[in-house]
């Protein structure tokens, strides 16, 4: 059997990546006349230097979900917090240590990342040098939300996937979700933006409004979001709010300005909140609705000699 390529499917969240992926891994297994059994364990990655010795007894472990079967090993990068590079290099170390490359069948298989597009530029470059090593027997299998970095996507064949507009894993969370729950209105984190947006876009600025920003940071950072993935959250809600063309090209230059906001981009996790609280800063003073405008001054002279005229009339008339 060829070994065939490796691929990237990309397409907005929850269009069926991960489905169309595991579709094709159950293809690949019957092409071998095997039966594909998905399992599911840990790995214990080390959590600070990296060293994926296997004589390492003591250490400081981070355990990660995986997916295993005779083909590939799976990994989801959204698991990784922001140490992807640190699980990334002991994946590869380790990679072709397992009692699976014994067989002739195994020596070929396929190293799978979900949410590809959050990988640091440092993971980028340990696959793009895992790829130019292992090319002839293995293949890397990625799922992505944006394209991916000339890095890899020199490497990847890209294979779109479209959903209709539609989040097919919240349809099924909906679905499965109990009647209380779905009685407590099930909000996704773009409705709670576009609420906050829609708020600013009627009331004018205040100091107050840094600590709704505050808790919308707080927020990203507890679901474990990344810079890259956030800022475009952010963007993509703005589409969802009627804006003026001035506010149009206003957001327009603030998005084109924010840095790192490409795949594959590091940001250190400290700089994190200050990028989030700046851009959302940026965003809240432009949706802020526009100040009245101030007379002209040719007006305001007149009004005033207006004003003095009607005093003197009033005095003369007093007087008499």
């Amino acid at each position: 059997m060829s070994l065939g390529l490796s691929i990237c499917w990309r397409g907005p969240p929850g269009s069926g990546k991960r489905t169309a992926l595991q579709q094709q891994l159950a293809l690949w297994c019957k092409s071998l006349g095997q039966h594909y059994i998905l399992k599911k364990q840990f790995w214990d990655a080390p959590l600070h230097n990296g060293d994926a010795s296997e004589d390492e007894g003591e250490g400081e472990k981070a355990l990660l979900p995986m997916e295993v079967s005779m083909t590939h090993w799976g990994f989801d990068v959204a698991r990784m917090s922001l140490q992807d590079k640190q699980y990334v290099k002991s994946i590869l170390q380790r990679w072709g240590r397992g009692s699976q490359v014994l067989a002739p069948t195994h020596s070929k298989r396929c190293l799978v990342f979900y949410h590809a597009h959050l990988l640091s530029s440092e993971s980028m470059l340990f696959l793009q040098a895992f790829l130019e090593e292992n090319h002839q027997d293995t293949v890397l299998w990625l799922t992505s939300e944006y394209p991916l970095p000339s890095r890899l996507a020199d490497w990847c064949v890209e294979i779109p996937v479209h959903s209709n507009g539609k989040d097919m894993t919240l349809e099924i969370l909906k679905r499965n979700a109990s009647t209380q729950a779905l009685s407590g209105s099930l909000v996704t984190l773009e409705e709670e933006i576009v609420a906050v947006y829609k708020t600013w876009l009627t009331t004018p600025a205040t100091l107050s409004d840094v600590k709704k920003i505050r808790a919308l940071v707080y927020g990203f950072l507890h679901r474990n979001i990344r810079w890259t993935d956030g800022f475009h959250q952010l963007m993509f809600a703005l589409d969802c709010i009627p804006l003026t063309q001035s506010q149009k090209t206003e957001l327009a230059k603030i998005c084109v300005s924010q840095p790192f906001t490409g795949p594959g981009q590091t940001v250190p996790s400290y700089r994190i909140p200050i990028l989030w609280e700046n851009y959302l800063l940026l965003i809240r003073n432009a949706l802020s609705p526009a100040a009245a405008p101030e007379p002209e001054p040719e007006l305001t002279k007149l009004k005033q000699k207006a004003k003095v005229t009607k005093t003197k009339a009033k005095a003369l008339v007093n007087g008499s």
